[in-house]
């Protein structure tokens, strides 16, 4: 099983069962109301495994069973549901699409107004990436300027597909910064996020998919330079790609568009050459005790490793050799 690891918030505890009813109300109280039924005579393998760790308008979950298991919460309501197999397969039925789940082929994106049901055979364990649906609409109204009252996926991904697989790897590094939870800034989760829930809208089909493409229009210049003046003030907060399209007056597809256009990156680029800068003025100028790790941190960077390699690619040395040579030192 994929471990998430175990800081875990109080008000959303672990699930381990192999007691059917137990399961039905500790995973139901993590997302919704469901029936569940053990199957066939493999019941006595039942045994419920329910990581989770809950981020704003987000939580990541990897979830198994044991033995294979009906599950049916019917409507989701209050929020979408990214499943994706790590290991196993499974039935899934999404409104009136019924979509075959394997591991490394396919996986699902079930939608909050479509009623499902889910057959998991045995073996099967998911990584689970469950986004609020308020979440979601807001940012597609960020990207289309209008809004849709309810938004609605074609349920089944293909992982062997780019979209498919940059959704998959995306999302896993979610997993990554949620297993080590306290070791990156919400300035990196949150862009994480946003840049899945983006991924999400731009890469698989919807009911809006149609509004967005009317939208992609191009901004002048003005709004570009809004968009490049709000990131290079705001770098090290956590920003997201709708806060810079508010921030320039022009919905989020269409900035991004016209930035990629006239910068020749994306806003997220964008973000990370600047919080890149700010880390290299912070170990230009160190203070006493600052180290490597803090400046890192505090510029809004998420990852030390990947932050450290993004440096040396863009200044030609390491952070550590800045904040040495900063400091005089050999």
């Amino acid at each position: 099983m994929i471990d998430i690891g175990k800081r875990q918030p109080e008000t959303r505890p672990v699930v381990d069962t192999h007691d059917v009813d137990e399961a039905r109300e500790a995973i139901g109280r993590i997302f919704c109301p469901h029936f569940l039924l053990a199957e066939g005579t493999w019941k006595s393998d039942f045994h419920a495994v329910h990581d989770v760790v809950e981020e704003p308008g987000h939580s990541i979950n990897v979830v198994s069973y044991g033995s294979a298991v009906e599950i049916d919460p019917g409507e989701l309501s209050r929020f979408f549901l990214l499943q994706l197999p790590v290991r196993g397969s499974a039935v899934v039925r999404c409104g009136d699409k019924e979509t075959h789940v394997a591991e490394g082929r396919t996986a699902t994106l079930l939608s909050p107004t479509l009623s499902t049901r889910m057959r998991w055979a045995e073996g099967c364990e998911k990584l689970i990436v469950l986004l609020e649906r308020d979440l979601v609409e807001s940012h597609f109204e960020t990207l289309a300027h209008v809004r849709c009252a309810r938004i609605e996926f074609e349920p089944a991904i293909d992982l062997t597909g780019g979209v498919g697989q940059g959704i998959f790897q995306h999302s896993m590094l979610m997993s990554g910064a949620a297993k080590n939870l306290g070791h990156f800034p919400e300035a990196y989760r949150i862009m994480l996020r946003d840049g899945l829930v983006n991924l999400l809208l731009s890469g698989l089909r919807h009911n809006g998919s149609g509004l967005l493409q009317r939208s992609n229009q191009g901004a002048g210049p003005v709004p570009v330079q809004r968009a490049e003046d709000y990131i290079r003030t705001n770098a090290e907060r956590s920003i997201t790609a709708a806060d810079i399209a508010e921030a320039a007056g022009v919905p989020l597809r269409t900035l991004q568009d016209s930035y990629r256009k006239a910068k020749g990156q994306t806003l997220m680029e964008a973000v990370q050459d600047a919080r890149l800068e700010l880390l290299r003025q912070s170990l230009l100028r160190p203070s006493a005790d600052i180290s490597v790790a803090d400046a890192v941190f505090a510029s809004g960077l998420g990852h030390l490793g990947r932050a450290a390699i993004a440096y040396r690619e863009r200044y030609g040395e390491t952070p550590s050799q800045t904040l040495r040579r900063s400091r005089g030192w050999s």
